[in-house]
């Protein structure tokens, strides 16, 4: 089968092009610096041709060689910094991903897309009193729930809103399609350079340094944090197993589990070389500020992923922290002030606020 993985040079599409290997790959990637700290090693790694261009330029894709399937990875990332790059972002998770769709269309091939969690915002709440509300807690005593597919889009980002436009691409479509919304990736392989690449790289290069890790807010805020080899053995499952054309289903990829800020940075401290002989406690500090774009709670509901059959995650959120920390832990990536730099560049557009104003 020949399969056209866009965005195939980066972090998820490394690793899917590996359980993809015995396919005709062809990566269509930008190859920009923010993402990739050597952009002709990023290049080489990839077990097939590599094609440098943008997903949101028609040219682009006019001048493809047809594939039998095609797997839409490319997208902006980086929720705070999407807040004050908005054309960016829209051009090219929207348009970039209306055009992926309309190729698929001409070809007559099935699509993989990859949306984000992003899209349910502040997903979720229960409450005993008021029953169930979305995107925000309706009292004191609700609790998040877990976002299920079904879930109405409440995005509180640029990026998140760029990523449900996206997904509006494959509404009607004549192909088999299918959109996976992901939790937090995380494990080998992600951009240890660039401060948007997520909380886990800033606590990798603090505590490089002997820095205290910053957790932003009191630290209950949850994550669901998802091993990127789970995450490629769905994408692969999908490829193997398109729905009928005219039904585009929607799949969540998470682990189901809720970790909080404050056990993220436990685990990251206990993983790492310099952690072991410290009570971790004293080595994070919280951190008063809200920023623009953040959310309090995050986690997948994964009875439709395991009505399909699709493959169960294999990775807990707590081995996948470990497995990262060690990947990462000698390799080369940014200094802790460039997350530093990330937050002044936040303020500076009024994008961040003291907690308790």
């Amino acid at each position: 089968m020949r399969l056209l993985v866009t965005g195939g040079a980066g972090f998820i599409g490394q690793h899917l092009a590996r359980v993809l290997a015995e396919h005709e790959l062809t990566a269509l990637d930008l190859l920009t610096d923010q993402v990739h700290l050597n952009p002709s090693a990023s290049a080489a790694a990839f077990p097939g041709r590599v094609v440098r261009g943008d997903v949101s330029a028609v040219e682009t894709w006019s001048g493809l060689d047809q594939a039998d399937a095609i797997v839409h990875l490319a997208a902006e990332t980086g929720t705070g910094q999407s807040m004050y790059e908005r054309d960016r972002y829209e051009r090219v998770n929207v348009t970039g991903t209306q055009l992926a769709v309309r190729t698929a269309q001409r070809w007559e091939v099935p699509v993989v897309l990859m949306s984000s969690r992003a899209v349910y915002g502040e997903g979720g709440y229960g409450c005993v009193e008021h029953g169930a509300t979305w995107g925000a807690a309706c009292c004191e005593v609700a609790t998040p729930r877990p976002s299920r597919e079904d879930d109405p889009h409440r995005p509180v980002s640029v990026y998140g809103e760029s990523k449900s436009r996206a997904e509006a691409a494959v509404a009607g479509v004549d192909i088999p399609a299918t959109i996976i919304r992901p939790q937090n990736v995380i494990g080998p392989g992600q951009a240890l350079h660039n401060p948007y690449t997520g909380v886990l790289a800033a606590f990798l290069a603090r505590l490089r340094e002997g820095k205290t890790l910053q957790v932003y807010g009191d630290g209950s805020q949850s994550r669901d944090l998802v091993h990127v080899e789970d995450v490629a053995a769905l994408i692969r499952w999908c490829v193997d197993h398109p729905p009928q054309a005219g039904s585009p289903r929607v799949i969540n990829a998470g682990t189901g589990v809720r970790t909080t800020l404050l056990d993220l940075a436990r685990t990251s401290i206990q993983s790492s070389p310099s952690g072991e002989s410290s009570p971790w406690r004293s080595l994070v500090e919280l951190v008063a500020v809200h920023r623009a774009g953040d959310i309090a709670h995050a986690c997948a509901d994964l009875s439709r992923l395991r009505a399909l059959g699709t493959p169960a995650p294999r990775w807990s959120s707590e081995a996948a922290i470990g497995d990262f920390m060690r990947w990462a832990w000698d390799r080369p990536g940014a200094r802790a002030g460039a997350w530093d730099d990330a937050l002044t560049e936040l303020a500076l557009h009024g994008l961040t606020r003291e907690l308790g104003e």
